[in-house]
Parts: C-alpha cells; structure tokens; sequence
C-alpha cells in the first residue's frame, strides 16, 4: 500500500531568534502575502506560538521561529508538508512499512510527521479537497 499524495500543501523553515527580521525579508522584500496561522487539530493555544506563515500561488511557507529540539520528526525543524487523499489510509501505509511516526488531533484533523530514510521530516495532513 502506498500514500497517495495529491499536492503540495508547505515547507517550512526555523528562524530561530530571527522571526522579524525574516517576516521583513519575506513579505516586505520578496513581497509574499502573510496568511493567517491555522493550526488544524492543534490546541488553539498553539497560534499564539512564534510562527508566521506566507503563501504564493496556493503553496504556504511556514517560518517558524522555536528552538529545535533535534529530535526525530521535529515540526519545528525544516520540513516539507504534503496533502493526500486519505489520512487514515496514509496512517495504515505507515504503519504496514513499520515507520515511527509522531501525530496531533484526530480524523481529518490529524496532522502526521514520518522521517525520510536521510532523517528528513515529512508532514501529511488530509488534503481537504478530498
């Protein structure tokens, strides 16, 4: 079985110590349009989090500005957030390759990170289309 990936939802990278200075170079110097923050399945506590995200033709990135932890499939490293189809079949597909997996909220608000084999984090969430 595998993920049946339908788009690119985000990337995302830590600025850790430098969240001004880089919403100034994103939406001021490159001129991306910030969007609000929305943290689906996520406590709403959450949004009060040094975080802001930008988005371009219906691709976000989300500048997140928190210590890394260097833990294994840490959100608040550099990662790369795809939609798919079906949460719960892409939960099932991780399960059956025997891969650890870390995850927030439930049903269609479940949010999934997984570690590539080089140790790059990798989010899913439902791809809301769908």
């Amino acid at each position: 079985m595998s993920i049946k990936i339908t788009r690119m939802f985000h990337a995302a990278v830590n600025t850790d110590g430098k969240q001004e200075e880089c919403r100034t170079f994103y939406t001021d110097f490159l001129g991306l349009p910030e969007v609000p923050v929305n943290f689906p399945g996520v406590d709403p506590n959450a949004k009060d989090l040094p975080v802001f995200w930008i988005e371009k033709a219906g691709v976000q990135m989300h500048v997140i500005s928190i210590p890394k932890k260097g833990a294994p499939r840490d959100p608040a490293n550099n990662h790369v957030s795809w939609y798919v189809e079906d949460i719960d079949a892409a939960v099932t597909a991780i399960n059956d390759q025997g891969l650890e997996m870390d995850s927030v909220g439930e049903g269609r608000n479940r949010v999934v990170w997984i570690s590539d084999p080089a140790g790059n984090t990798m989010e899913f969430q439902q791809d809301p289309e769908f």
